[in-house]
């Protein structure tokens, strides 16, 4: 244990190690604290002082003032601010297609479907990657897609996934139709996005069938978003999603018709992802009557 380990280092007798007095415990919760980056450290040593001493029956150290004054001290001290990625916006996509689309290139289609997909359904890179071919139905108004994998289903019809076709040059809808052209893919169990491999006349989907790794379609976003962006750092893959949250809470979409959408668990989880316009945060004081 390395509580007792410090102890001793530190000329603490055994007879004090269990059970351990509070200074003590204060002290080597604040030790650690200077060799940490993160509150787990921290964390793990104070609910093993915990544990131990429940088993001799013995009243815990943690439940001092005192030590609990550290250990809330120290996660505040360690804690990082989350720093959530920019959303991607209408016009980036715009800018990223108009570079990428080349008639019969599947290569380039297929960041190109990906980036749309992700944002015209809000799917998380994990959705992404599992889809199967299988799991697309293409309908004269819109396509159907069916989510397997998802962190939530709270809606009575399953994981039915539905984007309308938009008629325009970013139609999520026509733009994997000609994926699904340039590639030969049929409605099978093979999945939707896979690496690929160059040969003499253009592009074909390797054999084997498996997905693409999250860190390759990371690589493919970078390379597609780097030249219209001052710092592709502030960007991820989660950016299309909140991009695609974003426009469609600015745009006034009935909340439980974005919730639904998104498949979000919470409010609070579905808020995280939307950027409000300026504008828009000037509306509530404007309209408070003073």
């Amino acid at each position: 244990m390395r509580w007792k380990k410090w102890a001793t280092s530190n000329q603490i007798s055994e007879r004090q190690c269990l059970p351990a007095k509070a200074i003590h415990v204060a002290i080597y919760l604040s030790s650690l604290v200077q060799n940490s980056q993160t509150p787990s450290p921290i964390t793990q040593a104070f609910y093993g002082i915990r544990w131990a001493h429940s088993l001799i029956s013995e009243p815990s150290p943690t439940d001092s003032e005192l030590v609990r004054n550290v250990f809330e001290g120290a996660k505040r001290k360690l804690a990082h601010s989350v720093h959530k990625k920019e959303p991607i916006t209408p016009l980036l996509l715009e800018k990223m297609f108009d570079s990428l689309y080349v008639e019969n290139n599947l290569y380039n289609q297929r960041i190109i479907c990906a980036c749309l997909l992700s944002y015209s359904g809000f799917l998380r890179c994990s959705e992404l990657l599992n889809l199967k071919t299988s799991d697309i139905i293409f309908h004269s108004s819109h396509m159907s897609i069916f989510i397997e994998k998802s962190k939530t289903d709270i809606y009575r019809d399953g994981n039915w996934l539905l984007i309308a076709r938009t008629g325009t040059k970013l139609c999520p809808v026509v733009n994997l139709e000609k994926y699904f052209k340039f590639g030969n893919l049929d409605h099978s169990d093979l999945y939707l996005f896979r690496n690929i491999i160059k040969y003499a006349k253009g592009y074909i989907f390797r054999s084997s069938n498996s997905p693409m790794s999250y860190s390759r379609m990371r690589e493919l976003f970078i390379c597609a978003f780097s030249p219209f962006v001052s710092d592709i750092a502030k960007y991820g893959l989660h950016s299309l999603r909140a991009g695609g949250a974003t426009s469609a809470a600015n745009s006034g979409v009935p909340d439980r018709l974005f919730k639904r959408h998104g498949r979000w668990r919470s409010e609070t989880a579905k808020d995280g992802y939307i950027k409000d316009l300026f504008d828009e945060r000037l509306f509530v004081s404007k309209n408070l009557g003073i």
